[in-house]
């Protein structure tokens, strides 16, 4: 049971880290800071897709890693 509950922990965190990750890379996406646009080859036209799947990916990750976490916890 202890091995479930420190497993929980590092996947949880771990998703938490990669949604948080994708969603500051939505960001710079959508801003252009970094000239990611030209970097990825981002077609204006289709940026907001991309920023949907980002973002939705993005909210996801964060949601199931903070239930791990919680599960990790309780």
């Amino acid at each position: 049971m202890e091995k479930r509950r420190i497993l929980s922990a590092i996947f949880g965190i771990a998703q938490g880290i990669i949604g948080v990750l994708s969603g500051v890379l939505a960001v710079l996406l959508f801003l252009n800071i970094l000239e990611l646009q030209t970097v990825f080859n981002a077609p204006p036209e289709l940026l907001p897709l991309y920023l949907l799947i980002l973002g939705l990916f993005s909210i996801f990750s964060v949601i199931s890693g903070f239930f791990l976490i919680r599960e990790w916890r309780v």
